[in-house]
């Protein structure tokens, strides 16, 4: 038989259905902390209210993005009050639930008060006005300064993307986007990248940095950042909503993930997606989505799941490294943003209004890697499998050859909490909080990382 052994170190892999990180398939979730605090329901297959992001780590997801907008409190809502969402400490919290739940982290600058898109790049109020000198020194110690405060709360970003959708300009002084200057518009994102590099550097870090365009936009402006010397970044990401793309097919998308990266060698992944299940509403705001654009997918729920899935193949075989939907936990409450009351994209949500907000079949794409390694074996790990997960008190460990020696169990912050030194039928967590652990194991040189949920 052979002889595993758990070894006494945590290691940082993305867990899908048990594997080794091939992929990344997470959710964008900047509303969700928001939707709950204005009375959101979210539930289980089985009609239980559970804590959104639980539910998207059993289901598999292994990343979060959350945007950061500077002072959106200068924004007035559509119900005549000032914005409060995606604070830092907004993001601190919802940061903090992720990796509770075992998730990596990205983050969203969008560098102004509210929403900065293709047709929007305002800079916050705090800055208007700004020399151009005392501009840069104030993204620099923004930059800087949001990490530092990530950091001391728990939550450092694995990836930090600087700007939002920066496709004609970028902390611009008008309301609409004035297109690009150059080389002042390169200051603002080098000196960006600047300070993520001295937070690396004073903490012995490697948050990624990256950049983020539009799918119609994504080649034309990598080669024209190349040319003015924007260069110092590790990741390109990019929004594909079909309804606005003029792609006609997911291989045109797939081409050019595969252009970018070979052409810049940057790691790609899609930062946002969606796509409607119903046409029908949860509430009066109306929805800002209703078509697949050219694609030909029937709007139903197993049509939006067979897109996601479709979509993370396509971008896996082209040399991405992820896919990221937007904004999975949009549902309807009595929050109010700036143009309306409840939810404009609740039928682009993973969650069916019609059946008390329960999972949707799209759920099923988060395992994405674990239905991969059963179509091609050879990338697959040795086949231990944990049972009952989630679980509420004990688990047992079994796989084809062999049984566990020892084993050790780790918290999302690589702390030991739990060993257990000699084979057992059942091992016993019910001492344990609720969340996400990791069991590690070395089997033949090889280390295998199982993700268990403790209810």
């Amino acid at each position: 038989m052979k002889k595993i052994v758990a070894i006494i170190i945590f290691v940082f892999l993305f867990q899908i259905g048990g594997q080794s990180q091939c992929f990344t398939v997470g959710a964008d979730l900047s509303y969700t902390n928001s939707v709950l605090a204005h009375g959101g329901i979210y539930r289980d297959a089985s009609y239980n209210v559970i804590n959104p992001y639980l539910l998207f780590a059993q289901k598999g997801a292994n990343m979060v993005r959350m945007r950061l907008w500077h002072t959106p409190s200068n924004i007035i809502n559509s119900c005549g009050n000032p914005i409060t969402e995606n604070t830092i400490t907004d993001v601190i919290q919802g940061f903090q639930q992720a990796k509770l739940h075992g998730m990596k982290l990205n983050l969203a600058i969008h560098y102004g008060d509210y929403f900065n898109d293709p047709s929007t790049q305002k800079r916050p109020q705090a800055w208007m006005g700004l020399s151009h000198a005392v501009l840069l020194d104030s993204i620099y110690n923004y930059t800087f300064s949001t990490l530092e405060k990530l950091r001391t709360n728990g939550v450092t970003p694995d990836i930090v993307a600087v700007g939002n959708e920066t496709t004609w300009g970028f902390i611009d002084a008008t309301a609409t986007t004035n297109g690009w200057t150059w080389p002042e518009d390169a200051d603002k994102f080098n000196i960006a990248f600047t300070a993520i590099d001295n937070f690396n550097g004073a903490h012995s870090l490697s948050v990624k940095k990256a950049l983020h365009f539009t799918d119609s936009t994504a080649a034309w402006l990598a080669g024209l950042f190349n040319s003015n010397n924007v260069v110092n970044f590790d990741m390109i990401g990019l929004s594909f909503y079909p309804v606005w793309s003029n792609f006609t097919s997911l291989q045109q998308f797939g081409n050019l993930v595969t252009q970018l990266h070979t052409t810049y060698n940057k790691e790609i992944m899609v930062f946002e997606t969606g796509v409607p299940w119903t046409t029908a509403s949860g509430d009066n705001y109306n929805n800002i989505i209703n078509s697949y654009g050219n694609l030909s997918y029937p709007i139903t729920p197993l049509g939006q799941k067979n897109f996601f899935s479709d979509l993370s193949l396509m971008v896996y075989n082209s040399g991405g490294t992820g896919v990221l939907y937007w904004e999975p936990g949009f549902i309807s409450s009595t929050l109010c943003d700036k143009w309306g009351q409840g939810s404009s994209y609740e039928n682009l949500s993973f969650f069916n209004f019609t059946a008390s907000n329960t999972p949707l079949p799209v759920f099923d794409v988060f395992n994405f890697c674990a239905n991969l390694a059963n179509e091609n074996p050879e990338i697959a790990t040795p086949e231990i499998v944990i049972s009952p997960n989630p679980t509420s008190n004990t688990f047992s460990i079994t796989d084809r050859n062999t049984a566990p020696k020892s084993i050790r169990i780790t918290d999302c912050l690589g702390r030991s909490v739990k060993n257990f030194d000699s084979n057992q039928d059942f091992y016993d967590i019910s001492d344990l909080h609720s969340g996400v652990y990791f069991i590690t194991f070395s089997i033949e040189n090889k280390i295998i990382v199982k993700r268990i949920v403790k209810e």
